[in-house]
């Protein structure tokens, strides 16, 4: 059986053209990080390719990008698979949600008492 996780944290960014949320996750046993669930993209802009949505989850098990497929059935629960590492993710994209991700990470951990420095 797959493990749960629990959400903890939702925010959302926005740096000039490009935009992201994430939620951040944790392990049901043990309550330590799992990961972090993000989306990025980029406005339309005339002097730049956009950055297409693009789901990922940050696993905390090897610090990578991996890709992620939700299904959302007619009835039941959804359900969210990840998948592999996104060895494409653009390096802008990848440079901008780690350094969000990190703090908010921090900011999380700070609020929760836990010292970070």
């Amino acid at each position: 059986m797959p493990e749960r996780v629990v959400k903890v944290l939702s925010r959302r960014f926005s740096d000039g053209q490009i935009s992201m949320w994430g939620t951040l996750h944790l392990n049901t046993q043990g309550g330590t990080i799992a990961g972090w669930l993000c989306d990025s993209w980029t406005e339309v802009s005339p002097d730049k390719l956009p950055l297409m949505p693009r789901l990922h989850w940050l696993s905390k098990e090897d610090d990578r990008f991996h890709r992620v497929e939700i299904e959302i059935p007619i009835a039941g629960s959804s359900s969210i698979t990840i998948g592999p590492v996104d060895e494409a993710i653009e390096a802008h994209r990848e440079a901008f949600l780690r350094t969000t991700l990190t703090q908010w990470e921090n900011e999380y951990l700070t609020s929760q008492g836990v010292d970070i420095s």
